[in-house]
């Protein structure tokens, strides 16, 4: 039994994972589909920044040399992409990345779309670009809206995949643009190193710190099967199953505090359900976990596990408009997507939606020894409103179990009736990739097939009218492997007033009588 407790110093949940969403490409923002994935996005769950690649690839023409070699600057592409975001409340978590063609040292490139992962050929040009970049989002914008974005410095420079040049030319990289921004208005927040598997981040401080260097905020990313990728095997893995995220999450907090700059924001901009068994399983675009309730019951478990030691928790991404491969043309394709090409939700959509429900302060719950690993529980209280989230994540590695019986006790203050409404993610229900395989993964579906994959994509919903018993609401539970239910608990309200026979006979009658005149 799970017995929720009120804390006289109870406070909201941080809730990391909604500081930020991410789109895998600058130049995407300009497709009306994944516009409307966004604000679909917005209304359903509400996140306060967006983040994404090639914010200065050629494609969005920001700067160009003329005959005589000077440069010249455009932000057309730029505007109507920030005009757009902006519009749906979200600001930008700016990644300046990647070198455009006039400033590059080289022609190596990374996706299909050729983005430029060199150095400068001069780190005096790219600080004028980052430079004269801000200054126009200023003059747009406002100086008081824009010292409210982050400005993050490249993207995965530890790999040579995204940066063809080495750990000091990033800190060269870096440093220019940290001065640049600077230079414009000293309250600009900047960052990094935005790198793979959480590395570089004493580094990273450690520079800083020597150079006289400003930094704002450390970034960097994490999946599940950097795991894999690192050491091979489970066998091989120091990490206990299941440990690996938590213990690097936690690793990166402990470097920034035990630093002298300990209170710096730490920003985990890419994250999401990658997983694999070993590394020969390791696949990074057609992962299907990223595709079903596996992801669900992951981002329950690891939004509220690392809500106290994160300041955002990026999912990567929103939408299966998606562009380091060309954009996937199946309805379901294991991409990082979210929201699939249709923006049908996916089982991971559908797990934000349940956490940007949990308002109000948290209470105490803790998770019986007797309960599978993996599950968990967390619960709000808002007015007299309660909000419970429950998850039984299943670890790819574990072999099947029984399901995850049990009941929670919620407290209330009140004899009177409540209404229970019980959500629950699961397969055919909230999670709708199993139906697609069960239509015979079509890849152009019918009107028919996508009105049933768009209602089996939504939640289960059940409601329950219950009556407390010594100032306790029993629910009782059972989750299957991979599933997330959210139970609201709230009071009865007051029937709603009958209509007034008498007002509305008098009303009538008056109304036949102008008849009769008439």
């Amino acid at each position: 039994m799970i017995s929720l407790q009120l804390s006289p110093s109870a406070k909201p949940l941080r809730a990391a994972w909604r500081n930020c969403t991410t789109v895998g490409r600058a130049y995407d923002l300009v497709r009306e589909d994944i516009l409307s994935h966004l604000r679909l996005a917005q209304k359903e769950i509400g996140f306060n920044y967006c983040r994404f690649h090639g914010l200065f690839h050629d494609d969005m023409g920001v700067v160009k040399r003329r005959d005589d070699g000077t440069l010249s600057f455009h932000w057309h592409h730029v505007d109507k992409i920030y005009d757009s975001l902006l519009a749906m409340q979200l600001r930008p978590f700016v990644e300046l990345n990647g070198m455009p063609r006039a400033l590059a040292s080289g022609t190596k490139t990374v996706f299909h779309y050729g983005l430029n992962i060199t150095p400068p050929r001069d780190y005096a040009e790219w600080g004028r670009l980052v430079g004269e970049f801000a200054v126009h989002v200023i003059d747009r914008y406002g100086l008081e809206e824009v010292r409210k974005w982050y400005f993050e410095v490249w993207n995965e420079p530890n790999l040579d995949c995204f940066w063809t040049g080495d750990q000091a030319s990033y800190f060269r990289l870096y440093e220019t643009s940290a001065r640049a921004l600077k230079q414009v208005d000293s309250q600009l927040r900047v960052g990094g190193p935005a790198t793979a598997m959480s590395a570089w981040i004493p580094d990273t401080i450690d520079y800083c710190e020597r150079n006289g260097v400003p930094l704002d905020f450390v970034s960097t990313h994490i999946y599940p099967h950097d795991e894999q990728i690192h050491y091979g095997t489970r066998a091989q893995s120091p990490f206990p199953m299941s440990g690996f995220l938590g213990a690097q999450v936690q690793k990166v907090f402990d470097q920034v505090r035990d630093s002298s700059r300990p209170n710096l924001e730490i920003h985990w901009t890419e994250w999401n359900a990658q997983t694999a068994v070993d590394k020969a399983t390791v696949t990074f675009m057609n992962n299907r976990y990223l595709d079903t309730t596996y992801a669900a019951a992951l981002i329950a478990r690891n939004a509220i596990d690392f809500d106290a030691i994160t300041d955002s928790f990026a999912w990567w991404v929103i939408s299966d408009i998606f562009e380091e491969h060309p954009i996937p043309s199946a309805p379901y394709s294991a991409t990082y997507g979210a929201l699939t090409i249709h923006g049908i939700p996916k089982a991971s959509y559908n797990a934000f939606r349940l956490l940007a429900r949990l308002a109000g302060n948290r209470l105490d719950a803790s998770v019986p020894d007797n309960a599978p690993s993996g599950c968990g529980v967390v619960a709000t209280r808002q007015l007299a409103t309660t909000h419970v989230l429950l998850w039984n994540h299943h670890f790819a590695e574990e072999p099947a179990r029984l399901p995850w019986t049990d009941s929670i006790q919620i407290p209330v203050a009140t004899s009177n009736d409540f209404i229970l409404t019980l959500t629950t993610i699961r397969a055919g229900k909230g999670s709708a990739r199993e139906t697609w395989e069960q239509m015979g993964k079509p890849i152009n579906l019918s009107r028919a097939q996508e009105a049933m994959i768009r209602d089996h994509a939504e939640p289960d919903h059940r409601f329950l009218r219950v009556t407390p018993h010594d100032g306790v609401i029993d629910v009782p539970f059972e989750l299957f492997s991979n599933e997330v239910q959210h139970i609201e608990c709230r009071p009865i309200e007051i029937d709603a007033l009958p209509k007034d026979q008498e007002a509305n006979l008098a009303l009538l009658e008056a109304q036949l009588g102008d008849m009769t005149r008439q």
